[in-house]
């Protein structure tokens, strides 16, 4: 498909500043991109600058992307929520990229085990324990207990239970936390799976129809990833039943986006845990170096699958971070070799300088983005990933030492079965080396 995308216009809406690298990626193709952060946010300035600075590059600020409807041809949600939007967008016959209502799967976890069961694929066990005061008693006598909450991530994602010993303290500050809520709040808790094998694949669906490659990829939570490209075929064999039983709903909620999920094996068991239903981070960094990505959301936005065409074999990011001061814009000078290879989020540019608006909450500048390393084995790959590291401004950090974790548990995987490459992995340490 050779689309001419000079004569197109986009709109994301991006929920948390986070996809910005996905603006400019669809900006680059020549067609112009109306870029807006949530309503509630602009009517903070630090908030509202996200974004500005990137004319150039054919991306446009805007508060409300419906005064622009009218020459918008593909609306982009790479993030949760806005399911209304995305639906009433679809009801007017527009094309729309985003999970629609697919997102509950990532947004409440119990119509996620619900429809594990309902599939009939393999359910882990927990135990729904309603308010501080149960959760207090269930958790007493436990240990190693992972603690979840639906919908409400921006108040809890996820707490590691190790045991009353340790943690019973943390029952007095989540029952100052949720206040008069502290007895109406629903905890899902999961013993913990005794493995450590855990495989992943990251990916899109376009109304139930998976691409004949993905990304078969392994992060380390929050700062390292690496993948392979890899035929959907040849993806581990505990994945692919699971993708199978997923897509008739898919196809049923339209959904036409991004999808990352995560399984824990387990002798004859594959846990399905987390499903992404949005643009993973870590992994779409390396989605967006495909070089057919408007194609891929332009077409999958009018329900058409349009294959990925990657023109790497193995890919890596790491999570860059910076040391700001709390309540302080931050910026950094970025060599151009690593400005193309480094997705940033949050940011604006002031005549060409990257800047990093304060948090409105007094918070220091921290994350900033995922650097990406490309190339066709894996050794390659490290050592791209150690040289741009090495291009970075004093005061920036990429968590190249997570990477090294990430090859031990690769290897881990395969001396239990689980086909990532038939190339040579590199030595963890290598990433750790001067380049």
């Amino acid at each position: 498909m050779n689309e001419d995308f000079s004569k197109h216009t986009w709109a994301v809406l991006d929920h948390h500043g986070l996809f910005l690298g996905l603006a400019l990626r669809l900006g680059d193709s020549g067609a112009k991109v109306w870029y807006q952060t949530p309503q509630d946010r602009r009517d903070f300035l630090n908030d509202a600058v996200i974004g500005a600075g990137l004319k150039d590059r054919g991306v446009f600020c805007t508060d409300d992307f419906w005064l622009h409807k009218s020459e918008i041809d593909t609306f982009v949600f790479p993030d949760l929520r806005h399911c209304g939007e995305q639906l009433e967008l679809r009801s007017q016959g527009l094309s729309v990229w985003g999970a629609g209502r697919g997102m509950e799967l990532e947004l409440d976890r119990l119509f996620f085990l619900e429809k594990l069961k309902e599939f009939g694929l393999d359910v882990p066990e927990y135990e729904v324990v309603d308010g501080v005061t149960a959760l207090r008693e269930y958790l007493e006598d436990k240990e190693d207990i992972w603690i979840k909450l639906s919908k409400w991530r921006g108040s809890w994602e996820t707490f590691h239970w190790r045991s009353w010993d340790q943690d019973s303290h943390r029952l007095d500050s989540w029952a100052v936390k949720f206040g008069g809520l502290k007895e109406h709040v629903t905890f899902i808790c999961f013993p913990k799976i005794e493995t450590d094998l855990e495989i992943g694949a990251d990916t899109y669906n376009v109304h139930g129809k998976w691409p004949a490659t993905m990304l078969h990829g392994i992060e380390r939570k929050d700062e390292a990833y690496f993948s392979a490209v890899t035929a959907t075929k040849d993806m581990p064999e505990q994945l692919l039943p699971i993708m199978e039983a997923f897509s008739p709903f898919l196809k049923e909620v339209g959904y036409a986006c991004q999808w990352s999920m995560e399984a824990r094996i387990k002798e004859a068991l594959s846990f399905f845990i987390d499903a992404t239903t949005r643009g993973g981070l870590p992994s779409t960094a390396s989605f967006l170096k495909a070089k057919n990505v408007p194609e891929i959301i332009y077409y999958g936005a009018r329900g058409e699958l349009v294959e990925p065409d990657y023109p790497f074999k193995f890919s890596a990011e790491c999570m860059v971070k910076i040391n700001g001061e709390p309540g302080a814009w931050d910026t950094i000078v970025l060599d151009p070799e690593v400005r193309e290879e480094l997705m940033l989020c949050d940011s604006c540019e002031v005549d060409g300088q990257v800047w990093f608006p304060a948090d409105d909450g007094g918070a220091a500048i921290n994350e900033i983005g995922w650097l990406r390393a490309t190339g066709d084995t894996p050794i390659d790959v490290a050592k791209r990933m150690n040289e741009l590291a090495d291009l970075l401004p004093d005061g920036a950090d990429a968590s190249v030492e997570a990477l090294a974790d990430v090859f031990r548990e690769i290897e881990s995987e395969h001396e239990q079965g689980i086909q990532f490459t038939e190339q040579k992995l590199p030595d963890p340490e290598i990433v750790l080396e001067p380049s």
